[in-house]
């Protein structure tokens, strides 16, 4: 094993050697008896781990994840500051049931009874986040992340590497708990266990750099298609052949915000959204919205659009193209224009949702460093 990284494995030393693992470490024309995929302990006095896992017969698919469920159960008991606390645990996983119910009595926690609740509680999941989604342009080649499905409710603390390569797979979130990293193949017709090694966990890795250009193209799409659609409600029937027809270029003012010409800080209770305007801005220059919903906002200020190489659109709340990082609570959120200084600038009070859990960026799809007013 290389230095500073701990080896676990059931293979024997001679399958390894006799390249059972891939030649490479996306090698798809390999059979494996065994595959490899890294630990990333919450705790970071400890070192991340490389692993190695012999495939049983025909448990391919389930081997790791069987695996993954009993680490969860056992580790997030001792890790989380719930994780021993069943009526916690119970209170904040009813909480976010609520929160993600539909408000009809279709399904929200209140139509759980004490028996449903307890099944609920009693079961442990491994839940995959894609970092590298697996399609066409990657040969169907995925890289998951594997995190505790109940991280929240069993009070897990941040996985602060984890989260930071997350990110810098253009997926920015909190992890919270231990987490893992494998690779497979998948394209529905045949699955395959390949290797993910603790060299790969560098933000110069080729797997993250794709997975960055990919999430530009989705966002770029998601934000095409939400704007193409807003434009078909208006019109109503379409004339295809006027809109074949080549478009003047979109006045600076109503092109969408760069997403970085605004400032935010958090505490445990509230985010704060800070963008610097023209002195003489009033509230009748701006619009901004809570919503719809619990994960969205929009802001449009106008005298914005007065600087050259400016938009009046901050934020925008169509499709999810700007979905904020973690979800708030809307008619709690306020803002107000103030001045300091001499300094003009619009600040936003956002309640989160759920206290204590800290945002990684302001929205999903990241934008500007947290900062401090």
């Amino acid at each position: 094993a290389r230095a500073g990284v701990k080896m676990t494995t059931n293979a024997s030393d001679d399958r390894i050697a006799r390249g059972l693992l891939g030649t490479a470490n996306d090698d798809v024309s390999v059979d494996r008896l065994a595959f490899r995929y890294v630990f990333v302990p919450w705790d970071e006095t400890r070192a991340m781990e490389e692993r190695v896992m012999v495939i049983p017969r025909e448990r391919e698919m389930e081997c790791l994840l069987d695996a993954l469920r009993l680490h969860f159960r056992v580790e997030g008991a001792k890790d989380g500051a719930h994780g021993r606390d069943e009526a916690k645990q119970k209170e904040i996983l009813k909480a976010q049931l609520e929160s993600h119910g539909d408000g009809g009595g279709g399904g929200g926690a209140k139509t759980l009874s004490d028996d449903m609740m307890a099944a609920a509680l009693s079961m442990q999941m491994a839940q995959p986040v894609p970092l590298l989604p697996g399609s066409k342009k990657t040969g169907f080649v995925h890289v998951n992340m594997y995190v505790d499905d109940r991280g929240i409710s069993k009070g897990l603390p941040t996985n602060v590497r984890a989260s930071r390569m997350s990110a810098e797979a253009g997926s920015p979130q909190q992890v919270l708990g231990d987490a893992f990293i494998a690779r497979i193949f998948d394209d529905d017709d045949q699955f395959k266990r390949l290797d993910f090694t603790l060299d790969e966990c560098s933000s110069d890795a080729a797997w993250i750099m794709k997975a960055k250009t990919l999430a530009v193209e989705r966002q770029e799409n998601v934000g095409d298609i939400a704007r193409t659609m807003a434009e078909f409600k208006a019109k109503g029937a379409v004339d295809l052949d006027a809109e074949a027809a080549p478009k003047a270029p979109l006045d600076p003012s109503q092109r969408p915000g760069p997403h970085q010409d605004f400032e935010w800080s958090q505490d445990d209770e509230e985010v704060t959204l800070k963008v610097r305007v023209p002195a003489h801005t009033t509230k009748a220059d701006v619009a901004c919205v809570f919503g719809p919903g619990s994960q969205k906002m929009s802001l449009q200020i106008k005298t914005l659009s007065e600087i050259e190489g400016k938009s009046m659109r901050v934020v925008d709340n169509e499709g999810d193209v700007d979905l904020l990082f973690q979800e708030i609570i809307p008619d709690e959120s306020s803002w107000s224009l103030v001045t300091n200084h001499g300094e003009r600038a619009f600040e936003a009070s956002l309640v989160k949702r759920l206290e204590s859990v800290r945002w990684l960026s302001f929205l999903r799809r990241g934008g500007p460093p947290e900062t401090t007013f």
